[in-house]
């Protein structure tokens, strides 16, 4: 297998989710082994999206980019990683990406429109050795384990809340079942959250053109929900995103996960790369 980047950049703009303020992302093809990378506002260098970089975890993941902080740069992460993308620098020119849609999808697609080429002479790495193991922090549980072939995941989101229940999904990573399955779920909270998450600086271009609003007695979303689970192939879409940030690539491993979140999803994957480092 070899490595894989784009053929052209591919730009999209729009509003960000938490800040609300106008932003670009640019997609870029990378020649050497550099991974995914982002560049943002006053770096003088593409930083490697790294664990060792995130800088918080309050309602997304947040990197740190030189002096400055990209917010919610999961989504990003996610399309790149579910598409198969070992190589990819992305530019942002405000404090987090363009929300679009809400989802993963408008990335996607437009990197797929630019085009995936294999990179010649510059092999993909193995897959991570690593024995079994599970991590747990407060409700969030999570078990990996080695096993041939593209990544599989078993996801779990219980939420105690009439309209939501419990949603399980199993999923085998190929960039097609990513990019119909997963990646056009959107982004979801509670009503009763906005108002908490507004006052904290967040949620401020958030609306019904790429959030889904869960209230007491009804679920809001344009042209109603993509999925009869939606929720659940959301929190798959991050989880992708966050396991990213390990470096390691998507494969050779089973994952369970059941009430994940991000600051969950950033420690599990910490493990599963000291993991990884041991073998």
């Amino acid at each position: 297998m070899l490595r894989k980047t784009i053929k052209t950049h591919a730009a999209l703009e729009g509003i960000g989710l938490h800040r609300g303020k106008p932003s670009r992302v640019v997609f870029l093809p990378a020649a050497g082994p550099t991974g995914l990378r982002f560049s943002g506002p006053g770096s003088e260098t593409p930083v490697p999206a790294l664990l060792t970089s995130v800088a918080g975890t309050a309602r997304g993941t947040n990197i740190r980019c030189g002096e400055t902080v990209l917010y919610t740069v999961e989504h990003l992460l996610s399309a790149a990683a579910g598409l198969g993308l070992d190589d990819l620098d992305m530019e942002i020119s405000g404090e987090e990406p363009p929300a679009m849609d809400g989802s993963a999808l408008p990335f996607a697609e437009a990197l797929l429109k630019a085009g995936i080429t294999d990179k010649a002479g510059q092999e993909s790495p193995a897959a991570a050795a690593f024995g079994a193991f599970e991590f747990s922090a407060g409700e969030s549980r999570y078990r990996a384990e080695p096993r041939p072939g593209p990544l599989s995941v078993k996801l779990i989101y219980d939420y105690p809340h009439k309209l939501v229940g419990r949603q399980e999904l199993e999923f085998t990573l190929s960039a097609e079942t990513y990019r119909k399955e997963v990646a056009p779920a959107r982004t979801f909270g509670f009503s009763h959250e906005l108002e908490a998450l507004k006052a904290a600086g967040l949620a401020r271009g958030g609306s019904l053109d790429n959030a889904v609003v869960i209230t007491e007695t009804e679920i809001l979303a344009r042209n109603g929900l993509r999925f009869p689970d939606e929720f659940v192939r959301h929190k798959l879409l991050d989880l992708l995103g966050d396991l990213a940030l390990s470096g390691l690539p998507l494969s050779g491993m089973r994952i369970e996960a059941e009430r994940s979140g991000h600051a969950a999803n950033v420690n599990f994957a910490k493990l599963l790369l000291e993991k990884a480092q041991k073998q």
